[in-house]
């Protein structure tokens, strides 16, 4: 690998720290346990950075957090997904799922999750339409695996799980679902979770009102896809639903600062900054490294000012709102909101050509390999939304 790429790769990585040894990357050595071997996973281009930067010696602020011992998860309501879903139920919806792992790395097991799902109790009843839910997680770390597949695992049974029905307050319900989902990431993970964690996008699609509340931690997105017709031609464009929480927005970067955290970009081989801005704790520049000023677990970071907090949005669906895009950074690293929606609008009555063909795009632009998990799910409204 060239140092060009190299550098390339480590500063788009999401996080700078519990990253595998050089011995992982290169291949498991004899003798290894199968813990060993697991916990030697990482994402967003976390193996190349471990080549190139290595493991920090030792804390170096003494902040840290208390982690207790893993533990078994209570039930909660389980969802029905997509695939279960009968069609008659569907409200006419087409949905298409891809996830794609990076290929850098021989042997690399994809980070993210998603999901799409019917929660228990969303049926459509009472005067209530149908509520589903869509949603895309983007683990990072050493365990980021486990964070995204906990996080879609636990957060429809948890919307479930409310006292209130979802449809009612929407917005309340999905951040008692983030908080609720963060928790359990904690309880499962125990200290696993340090410097392990996930982004993650959520949109609730209440078909009753045709109203979609969306909550999001972190750099994954969600657009629409809207057409104009004209006389001549359908025009499309993206209206984006979230804004990436960086650590440099002003009201991101003060919580931050006034938790003792420290803002700023990787000061490369030569002094120079690069990258994008990353929450430390300390001027050393050794952890952890987070691109991103919310997420689930994360441990370090929490005790430095990147909470869990969602980001609630809604938009009342038109006429002209034809389809919804979520997706990882692996997607919008590459493209443009509107360059995915163009691509998306040329395979509308074929969703899964659609997201194949967004996969492709994005492996030209990064020179014929995807160099991040890539995972997108696709919503097709019907012709009367």
């Amino acid at each position: 690998m060239s140092k060009e790429k190299s550098t390339y790769l480590k500063n788009r990585a999401s996080v700078l720290w519990g990253r595998p040894t050089v011995s992982f990357i290169k291949g498991q050595n004899k003798g290894e346990s199968d813990s060993a071997h697991s916990g030697g996973l990482c994402s967003c281009f976390d193996g190349i950075v471990g080549m190139l930067l290595g493991f920090p010696s030792a804390p170096s602020n003494g902040r840290s957090m208390e982690y207790g011992e893993k533990k078994n998860l209570g039930p909660v309501p389980m969802a029905k997904q997509w695939e279960q879903i009968p069609e008659e139920r569907r409200t006419g919806m087409i949905v298409e799922v891809l996830s794609t792992a990076k290929e850098t790395m021989e042997g690399w097991i994809n980070q993210d999750a998603a999901m799409a799902c019917l929660p228990s109790g969303c049926h459509a009843a009472d005067g209530k339409g149908p509520l589903f839910l869509f949603g895309v997680f983007d683990g990072h770390g050493r365990y980021g695996h486990d964070v995204s597949a906990c996080a879609t695992a636990r957060m429809p049974g948890h919307l479930s799980s409310q006292e209130m029905h979802p449809a009612d307050q929407p917005g309340k319900a999905l951040e008692e679902s983030f908080r609720s989902t963060d928790n359990d990431i904690y309880a499962k993970m125990g200290s696993d979770v340090e410097y392990s964690g996930s982004t993650g996008v959520v949109v609730l699609v209440d078909r009753g009102q045709d109203l979609l509340t969306i909550a999001n931690v972190g750099d994954s997105r969600a657009v629409l896809g809207q057409r104009c017709d004209d006389s001549k031609s359908p025009r499309w464009s993206a209206l984006s639903l979230t804004t990436d929480q960086k650590p440099d927005l002003s009201e991101e970067k003060e919580r931050i600062e006034l938790s003792g955290g420290i803002v700023s970009q990787y000061k490369d081989e030569r002094g120079q900054q690069a990258g994008p801005y990353r929450v430390w704790d300390s001027m050393i520049q050794e952890k952890p490294g987070l691109a991103v000023s919310r997420s689930l677990g994360d441990g370090a970071a929490r005790c430095i000012g990147v909470i869990a907090d969602s980001v609630v949005t809604t938009h009342k669906l038109a006429p002209q709102d034809r389809f919804l895009l979520l997706a990882s950074d692996g997607l919008w690293d590459s493209l443009t909101g509107d360059e995915a929606v163009r691509i998306v609008s040329k395979f509308m009555h074929m969703p899964t050509v659609a997201l194949k063909a967004l996969t492709e795009a994005v492996r030209r632009e990064e020179g014929d390999e995807l160099v991040d998990d890539t995972s997108m799910v696709l919503v097709i409204f019907p012709e009367s939304s």
